[in-house]
């Protein structure tokens, strides 16, 4: 199922989740957003974020007053196909950012003794959050600072969500964003029929 918004620029962004066959029906991506962004503190450790994305974690609607502990959203920059980018463009943190937990990749795990060190890949995590429901803007939002993409330049990330119950666990599927340029936006649940 593919996602898309109509945006001033030629291509609209999109999103896609990455096996058709998956299926949840508790946890999904959604809701993503890229706005332009300039660091206003300039000792702020660099690089500095350029732009800044939004991805909320939703819930069904019968899990909306369910509170979740370690909600996590997984992000990896890559191509448009999908493909692991060796370029430039990284998620850096911002100055004011609202406190999450930043991993990097170390090993099998997640590094979170480095906050706001620039990385392709990201996970962030809230140790517990409540993640409401599948309307716009009414998720638990996870943002991000973006550094390296260029002027007029398009976002592709891969990104998926966990969030876990003394009882249960639950991801998401994952999804793809292509296409997103500065002001677009996808509304709505991403990852869940």
């Amino acid at each position: 199922m593919a996602s898309s918004v109509s945006t001033a620029a030629t291509r609209a962004a999109s999103a896609v989740k990455e096996d058709s066959s998956c299926h949840v029906d508790v946890v999904s991506v959604g809701n993503v957003k890229l706005f332009p962004y300039t660091e206003q503190v300039a000792s702020f450790p660099q690089p500095h974020a350029t732009a800044k994305l939004a991805v909320d974690v939703l819930s069904s609607p019968q899990y909306t007053s369910v509170s979740f502990n370690d909600v996590t959203l997984t992000l990896e920059i890559v191509n448009p196909d999908g493909t692991p980018t060796s370029g430039n463009t990284k998620f850096v943190g911002f100055y004011n950012a609202p406190n999450v937990y930043w991993g990097i990749p170390s090993g099998t795990g997640w590094d979170e003794s480095r906050y706001g060190v620039a990385t392709a890949k990201l996970r962030l995590r809230q140790p517990q959050g409540v993640l409401l429901s599948p309307h716009t803007g009414d998720g638990l939002s996870f943002w991000v600072g973006v550094t390296g993409l260029a002027s007029g330049a398009r976002l592709a990330f891969r990104a998926s969500a966990s969030a876990t119950r003394v009882t249960a666990s639950a991801d998401s599927c994952a999804v793809r964003i292509k296409d997103l340029g500065r002001g677009d936006h996808i509304d709505g649940v991403l990852s869940y029929p």
